[in-house]
C-alpha cells in the first residue's frame, strides 16, 4: 500500500511587529534569580568587579633651588632660587660660558659683539630723538678695536679680515654691554637732560634682549666638569612643610643629549635650604580606569578573535628563560585583568602619591596605598620608574627610592649648530702615555675651524748622507700628552695635561681650545677611567630652542660620544733615518 509523507513547518507568528521586549529578554522573576545568587554563594566572591572609578591623591612639588657643579657630602647650604619653569632645564645645566664676554679685549666673541652692535642700533633707531643724534657717539666711542698685528696672526683669514672690515667702525655689543653693567646710560656720550629718558629705555631694552637670548654660566661655577667631561648639578624640592620634607636630586654624571628623570639620583647628603612656605600642593584625579591593550592580550568579548600579528603561543622560550615563561604566562591568562588610569601631571614637579580609592561596580570602593608609603607596613613589590640614593661609591645603585617620580620639562629636539670645538682623547699603549688630539677650534666668527694634524714628511733617504739618529719623534701637530701621575701616595693614577716642545725645540706646543682648559686655576687631571680604551670625542656647539612661553634661547653645550677609531700617532723613540 502506497503511504504519503506529509510534514507542516511551525513559523513565528508574532502578534506585534514590535521586537523590543524579546530583544531585552526580560526575567519573569528577578528577585527569585538573586536569590539563588546569593544562595549559592555567588556574592562572597573576591575581586569580582570590574573597576569604574579611580581617585588619585598625590603632593606635586616644583624644584626652588639649584646649585651648579658638585656639593661636598652633609653639605647644608642656602642655594638660590629658581623657577623651574622659566627655562629648558638642558639650557640651565649645559650651558658652558658666556657665549658673549663682557669686554673686547681680545678677539673672542667678535661677531656676536657687532651683531649685538647692530641690535643696539635698531633699538636707539625706534626712538625718533635719539636715532640721529648719538649713534655716532656711541660708534666712536664703543667702536670694535684695531687689534695688533701679533693677535691677528694667530687667527685664520676669515677672522682677520672681518676684524679689520669693522675696527673703529661698528658698535661693539661686547664693550657697551661692559660700559653698561651697573649704570643706567654709558658714559663718553653728552646726553642732553631730554634725551636721557629715551636712551635709558634703548638701554634698558636692549639689556633685557641680550640677557634673555644668551644663557650665560660662570666658568668658575657652571655645571660643566672639565676633568671628567660631564655635567653635575642638584636641585631641591620641598614636598611637605615638616623637618624632612625637602628632596635633592643630583645629575652625577649626564653626559648626553637627552635630560630624563633617570639621571637624577635622590641625594640624603645634601641641603639646599628650602622652606616650609615652597612645600608642594596635594593634587586629586579622578578618572575611569581602561583595560590594558596590547596585541596579543586575550580579547575582552567572548566571541571576538585576537589579533594575529603577535602570537604568543607560537613564542618557544628555552628552558632556563623563566622570565620569557612567566611573562608568556601572565600575558597570555591574566592579560586581560589589567588596568591602567591617566594623571595628568604638572610638568617639571617632583611627585608623591598618597592613595588611590578604586570604586567597582557593585559600589566597593578599596584604597589602595602607594608601594614605599611609610605609613604602610614595608615590602617587597614590583614597580617602575624608580629613582636611587647612591650612599657609597662602591654601591653606585644606591638604595630604591619609591613612591617619587620627577616629571621632567625636557625638550623634544633642539636646533644644534655646527661643532665648533673637538677633541678626542685616546690611549697610546706603545708610548704609555694617553693623547688629547684637537681637531676642531672655534674662530671669532664662532665658527669651527678644522686644525691640520699632518706631520711634515722627512727627507728621503740619501746613500751619501750619514745616518742622522733622533732621541724621540715629535708627536703630529695639536696633538697635546696626557702623562699618567699620581696626586697621592694611595691615590689612583690620573692624566695630567702636559706640552711638547716643537721640531726645532724653541718654543711649547700647547692646547689652544677650550675643552682642555681645565678648571678656574687652570690645571686638567682626567681621571683615568675617563678616557677608554677605544677613545672619546669631546664636541661642544652653540644650540637653540623655544621654550613653552615663546621664548628664544641661546646656549653653548657640550657632548661626549665613544670615538669610532683613533689614528695612530707615530710617536718613535731611539730612531735612525737614512
Amino acid at each position: 500500500m502506497a503511504s504519503i509523507t506529509t510534514f507542516s513547518r511551525l513559523e513565528p507568528d508574532p502578534l506585534q511587529p514590535d521586537v523590543t521586549v524579546g530583544a531585552t529578554a526580560p526575567i519573569h522573576d528577578p528577585l527569585w534569580l538573586l536569590a539563588r545568587q546569593w544562595q549559592l554563594g555567588e556574592y562572597t566572591g573576591q575581586d569580582g568587579g570590574t573597576p569604574v572609578i579611580a581617585r588619585w591623591r598625590g603632593v606635586a612639588a616644583a624644584p626652588t633651588r639649584f646649585v651648579p657643579g658638585p656639593i661636598k657630602p652633609d653639605t647644608a647650604m642656602q642655594a638660590p632660587r629658581f623657577d623651574a619653569l622659566a627655562a629648558p632645564l638642558e639650557a640651565l645645566i649645559e650651558r658652558a660660558g658666556p657665549p658673549m664676554p663682557a669686554t673686547a679685549d681680545t678677539v673672542e666673541g667678535l661677531r656676536l659683539g657687532v651683531d649685538t652692535g647692530r641690535l643696539f642700533l635698531r633699538q636707539l633707531a625706534l626712538h625718533e630723538v635719539t636715532r640721529d643724534t648719538y649713534a655716532q657717539e656711541l660708534i666712536a666711542a664703543f667702536a670694535v678695536p684695531e687689534y695688533s698685528d701679533e693677535v691677528l696672526a694667530a687667527l685664520d683669514p676669515a677672522s682677520v679680515g672681518y676684524a679689520r672690515l669693522h675696527a673703529g667702525r661698528s658698535l661693539d655689543g661686547r664693550r657697551l654691554r661692559g660700559e653698561l653693567a651697573g649704570r643706567e646710560l654709558p658714559r663718553f656720550v653728552d646726553v642732553a637732560p631730554g634725551d636721557r629718558a629715551e636712551l635709558r629705555t634703548a638701554c634698558a631694552d636692549w639689556l633685557r634682549l641680550v640677557g634673555d637670548l644668551f644663557a650665560d654660566a660662570d666658568d668658575a661655577g657652571g655645571s660643566w666638569q672639565p676633568d671628567r667631561f660631564e655635567h653635575t648639578a642638584s636641585m631641591a624640592a620641598r614636598r611637605t612643610a615638616d623637618t624632612f620634607g625637602e628632596t635633592t636630586l643630583t645629575a652625577h654624571r649626564y653626559d648626553s643629549d637627552t635630560l630624563d628623570w633617570y639621571e637624577f639620583d635622590v641625594n640624603g647628603e645634601v641641603n639646599l635650604g628650602t622652606t616650609p612656605a615652597e612645600a608642594g600642593q596635594p593634587l586629586t584625579r579622578t578618572v575611569m580606569p581602561a583595560p590594558v591593550t596590547a596585541p596579543g592580550l586575550p580579547a575582552r568579548r567572548f566571541w571576538e578573535f585576537e589579533d594575529g600579528g603577535v602570537n604568543l603561543a607560537a613564542l618557544a622560550p628555552a628552558e632556563t628563560d623563566l622570565g620569557q615563561v612567566l611573562m608568556i604566562e601572565t600575558l597570555s591568562g591574566f592579560g586581560n585583568d589589567w588596568f591602567v588610569i591617566g594623571v595628568d601631571l604638572p610638568v617639571g614637579h617632583l611627585v608623591e602619591s598618597s592613595s588611590l580609592v578604586i570604586t567597582d561596580t557593585f559600589g566597593v570602593r578599596t584604597l589602595l596605598r602607594p608601594l614605599g608609603d611609610r605609613a604602610a607596613k614595608p615590602a617587597d613589590g614590583w614597580s617602575l620608574f624608580q629613582h636611587a640614593m647612591p650612599f657609597d661609591p662602591n654601591e653606585p645603585e644606591g638604595v630604591v627610592i619609591r613612591n617619587l617620580l620627577y616629571v621632567t620639562p625636557r625638550l623634544p629636539q633642539p636646533l644644534i649648530g655646527p661643532v665648533v670645538e673637538q677633541v678626542v682623547l685616546a690611549r697610546d699603549e706603545l708610548a704609555n702615555l694617553g693623547w688629547a688630539i684637537e681637531q676642531v677650534v672655534e674662530t671669532p666668527l664662532q665658527t669651527g675651524l678644522p686644525l691640520s694634524s699632518a706631520r711634515p714628511e722627512e727627507p728621503l733617504d740619501d746613500p751619501d748622507v750619514a745616518p742622522d739618529y733622533h732621541l724621540a719623534q715629535a708627536p703630529p701637530p695639536h696633538w697635546i700628552p696626557l702623562l699618567p701621575v699620581r696626586t697621592g701616595d694611595s691615590e689612583q693614577v690620573v692624566l695630567a695635561r702636559g706640552s711638547v716642545l716643537d721640531v726645532a725645540g724653541r718654543r711649547l706646543v700647547r692646547s689652544v681650545t677650550a675643552l682642555l682648559g681645565g678648571g678656574p686655576d687652570g690645571a686638567l687631571l682626567i681621571p683615568e677611567e675617563e678616557v677608554p680604551m677605544g677613545g672619546l670625542i669631546v664636541q661642544r656647539s652653540y644650540q637653540a630652542t623655544r621654550w613653552i612661553d615663546g621664548s628664544l634661547h641661546v646656549w653653548a653645550a657640550h657632548r661626549t660620544r665613544v670615538s669610532p677609531s683613533v689614528p695612530p700617532s707615530g710617536v718613535r723613540f731611539d730612531y735612525l733615518i737614512e
